[in-house]
């Protein structure tokens, strides 16, 4: 299409479309001019401006703070008494235990599980963990440990990683009479 055919198009457009526009009004030329600083009545007392202007919208209209006046935040009584959370009845023999070994052959799991008992008696002060040989189809397994708190085996795990790298916590049966106190701290020499 050539420059001035487009040109011409645009302009058409234009010139039609402000064709069809109407005129506005200016609010003050809508009604009676009223003094909005002040409107005085017969009796010669000042009233405010809001309640003598006429209303756009009709009489009927309420307003806003005639809406909010009129109600009530009454809190309902199912949700005005304190409601304590039951206790949850925790199974002492569920907890987590480190993980150190997960193989097919059982003589590396029990030498596994001895170097980490060499490694504990050796490394560790106030805590002697206990070390589990167990069998879990396919494979035998190597957990230290009982902890019923998962943010303390994570701590005792940062500790076995630095000699066992493959060290992890996983969820298993404890004994709970093997779970250190909470005041064991788990140092090192």
């Amino acid at each position: 299409m050539a420059p001035g055919r487009l040109l011409t198009l645009v302009l058409m457009i234009l010139i039609a479309g402000c064709s069809g526009a109407k005129e506005t009004q200016s609010p003050q030329s809508a009604g009676p001019e009223v003094d909005l600083d002040k409107i005085i009545i017969d009796s010669g007392e000042e009233k405010d401006e809001s309640s003598s202007l006429p209303d756009p919208y009709g009489e009927d209209r309420s307003k806003l703070s005639d809406t909010y006046s009129s109600q009530s935040n009454a809190v309902p009584e199912a949700f005005q008494y304190i409601q304590v959370p039951k206790e949850e009845v925790r199974d002492p023999y569920q907890g987590y235990r480190i993980q150190i070994f997960s193989g097919e052959d059982v003589q590396y799991a029990d030498t596994i599980a001895a170097k980490f008992r060499a490694w504990a008696d050796s490394t560790l002060i106030e805590f002697q963990p206990e070390t589990y040989t167990f069998f879990k189809t396919p494979y035998y397994r190597v957990h230290v440990g009982d902890f019923q708190e998962r943010n303390r085996a994570i701590m005792f795990s940062n500790i076995v990683k630095r000699n066992f790298r493959g060290a992890w916590v996983v969820n298993d049966r404890i004994n709970p009479w093997q779970v250190p106190a909470d005041s064991i701290r788990f140092i090192t020499k």
